[in-house]
């Protein structure tokens, strides 16, 4: 009986042994390094990684952290004018509900900037209807000075049970570059009111005001605020939402 339980506690071990480094060569496949260039001229590179079962991307440049929240897979990366990087990925949504975010990244002062953060593909799909809202993005230019963002927006809607309510709708945005504070911007709003903020690292919310004139990304329905240096998402009612975290 003895030799017996010997054995299985063996198994045991050798078994999480391989399950451990089964996992630790599933981690390292999920690392990719992105090349572009900096604010400052220099070869900076970014490192994305995925540790399982974390429902979070880490992107890192040297001793620069952030965190993409509520993460299900990277869908595309790519680099743009040499010195932003592009990602695309999948975000937890409910049922029957495909959701997609893209960040845009910059590198300055060895510290990884934010440039945009938006939704860019909700699919929605019920017994009776499907509705699709996606974004096509296009960049020009090759310096702070004259750096845009071209945003196809599409709308879609489809039902059987109301036909005459079906409609497919494109609308076409630009945005801006603002070189101080190297984000895209679409507009400038004037704001002074509350807004109920999640904490992604405390997972709390709280009530803030908010005051002054902000950069605004506004396409279709959905707008986003820059405050305090960071991207907000705006939600139900007074609700503002961070898709990431340092």
């Amino acid at each position: 009986m003895i030799i017996k339980l010997k054995a299985m506690t063996k198994q045991k071990i050798n078994f999480l042994a391989l399950l451990t480094f089964s996992c630790a060569i599933f981690n390292n496949a999920k690392a990719q390094v992105y090349s572009i260039e900096s604010f400052d001229g220099t070869n900076a590179k970014i490192n994305l990684n995925y540790t399982l079962f974390s429902k979070r991307l880490k992107v890192s440049y040297l001793n620069d952290i952030l965190f993409l929240s509520d993460y299900t897979g990277t869908r595309e990366v790519h680099v743009l004018n040499k010195r932003f990087l592009q990602i695309v990925y999948g975000v937890r949504g409910g049922s029957g509900l495909d959701l997609r975010n893209t960040i845009i990244l910059s590198v300055s002062k060895s510290k990884i900037n934010v440039a945009m953060l938006v939704t860019s593909y909700a699919g929605a799909v019920s017994e009776d209807k499907e509705d699709l809202y996606k974004l096509k993005l296009g960049m020009t230019g090759n310096d702070k000075s004259n750096y845009k963002l071209s945003v196809n927006v599409h709308y879609e809607h489809k039902t059987k049970l109301h036909p005459k309510t079906n409609y497919n709708k494109n609308g076409q945005v630009s945005l801006s570059f603002d070189p101080s504070q190297n984000i895209f911007y679409s507009t400038h709003k004037n704001i002074n009111q509350s807004f109920i903020i999640n904490n992604l690292k405390t997972q709390q919310s709280d009530k803030q005001k908010v005051s002054g004139t902000l950069p605004v990304i506004v396409l279709g329905r959905n707008s986003y605020y820059y405050i305090k240096g960071e991207w907000y998402g705006s939600g139900y009612e007074d609700n503002l939402f961070k898709a990431y975290y340092k």
